[in-house]
């Protein structure tokens, strides 16, 4: 299972990247592409190596992973909320062709195409791309190996890796066949599984049957995903907001930017796995029900953080309604005049 979210989760950053180093290039020249795409994943792999080698020696490894599970339920509830978002039409889906012909405009203005020799810009855009998208999946392959299983979360990543660059030197154009939209969707869910059950594990939750739990909580936030894309796309089935958690969600938004798009989010669900860890610390017979508390925790905070949608969700049904009423009657009052046209030809006739 983690071989398949890894090369779902890193697919999805390699296909970004690969867009960015086409372009580069195309109109920059492939010398400059292949210099900074190398560069990218040398330094890659030398952050990854001192990373590794900081864990092994100077690192408690069960802080770590708790560590590590609680950003990773963080970075899969960005995925996640913003894939339910685009689902439910508040937010525009990602387009890689419109990605590539930005990265196009902005090579092409920089200046003329140099072939002989190395391009700044050409080997900057290429490196930063690369090592941006790859950062990313260093993240992940680290976060859902758990520092237990690192090695074949690797191997998900490496195939992804092949997979892309194949489809790339065959076609030579961005993927835009690959159903990106559809596969950040499933990795947001898969994220989030993973983090809850690695923060969960890192507090001291005992889940049912260990690994195989995974399996129910992928369910379970999957047909949440999917219960929360029917609200906003029928927003006056639940227009309830709970309105004190304005405050809070716009004081957290700039704390937890970098993992999570909405505040209250991320504040909610470090609030959970606090009090689930406090709830574990004194009832230590009960840690099989801190698993199904963490998890309806974690659904709260969902709930919570897309309650703001819902509300945007309906008033835009009511700007479409109003606009609807006015055009009708304004049908209504050029109905005459358009029956004077009609009559006045014969009766001069």
């Amino acid at each position: 299972m983690i071989i398949v979210a890894t090369f779902l989760a890193a697919g999805v950053e390699w296909v970004e990247a690969l867009t960015i180093v086409l372009a580069v290039g195309m109109f920059k020249g492939w010398r400059n592409a292949v210099v900074g795409t190398s560069a990218g994943l040398l330094a890659l792999a030398a952050l990854t190596l001192a990373f590794g080698v900081a864990v092994s020696s100077h690192v408690d490894l069960v802080a770590v992973r708790t560590l590590v599970g609680v950003f990773l339920l963080l970075f899969g509830l960005k995925w996640l909320h913003k894939a339910v978002l685009r689902s439910s039409g508040l937010k525009a889906l990602h387009d890689e062709a419109k990605a590539f012909e930005e990265t196009k405009q902005m090579l092409v203005a920089s200046g003329a195409n140099r072939r002989l020799a190395l391009d700044g810009v050409g080997v900057s855009t290429a490196l930063s791309g690369v090592f941006l998208e790859g950062l990313e999946v260093v993240f992940i392959v680290i976060a859902l190996g758990g520092l237990k299983n690192v090695p074949a979360a690797a191997i998900g990543a490496a195939a992804s890796l092949v997979a892309v660059v194949a489809a790339g030197l065959i076609f030579r154009a961005p993927l835009t066949s690959v159903p990106e939209n559809t596969m950040k969707y499933v990795v947001g869910v898969l994220l989030t599984s993973f983090g809850t059950f690695f923060a969960g594990e890192g507090i001291g939750v005992q889940w049912w049957n260990q690994d195989v739990s995974l399996l129910p909580l992928i369910a379970a936030y999957g047909v949440a995903s999917i219960v929360a894309v029917w609200i906003l796309r029928h927003p006056r089935a639940f227009t309830v907001e709970i309105r004190f958690l304005r405050s809070v969600r716009a004081a957290a938004n700039e704390v937890w930017g970098l993992f999570v798009d909405d505040g209250a989010l991320a504040i909610a669900t470090v609030a959970v796995l606090l009090a689930i860890a406090l709830f574990v610390d004194h009832q230590a017979g009960q840690r099989g029900l801190a698993g199904l508390l963490l998890v309806i925790g974690v659904f709260t905070a969902i709930a919570v953080s897309l309650s703001g949608a819902v509300r945007q969700s309906w008033l835009r049904g009511e700007s479409s309604e109003a606009v609807a009423v006015v055009q009708e009657v304004l049908q209504d009052q050029e109905a005459p005049a358009r029956l004077v046209e009609k009559v006045a030809p014969r009766s001069t006739g």
